[in-house]
């Protein structure tokens, strides 16, 4: 990727998981939905993320997620 971001030491799993989380975005006639909490919760379960942990995996998969989805947007609007 031309484009990859340098990320401090320790956050490269957070890019990791959103790809995984990727697979569990709604499709529609629509487009694209953003990942649901519940698969959210699910993975921190499997890997054992819990409070805070859990809470700053949420609001950084999330703001992912909401940047995918503006790029994706505008993607196609011009397309």
């Amino acid at each position: 990727m031309l484009d990859e971001p340098d990320l401090a030491p320790g956050l490269g799993w957070y890019l990791d998981a959103f790809a995984e989380l990727g697979s569990c975005r709604p499709l529609g006639m629509a487009g694209a939905g953003p990942i649901p909490w519940l698969a959210l919760d699910a993975y921190a379960r499997r890997h054992g993320i819990t409070g805070e942990d859990f809470e700053t995996f949420a609001v950084l998969i999330a703001a992912l997620d909401a940047a995918w989805l503006t790029h994706i947007g505008e993607r196609q609007k011009c397309a």
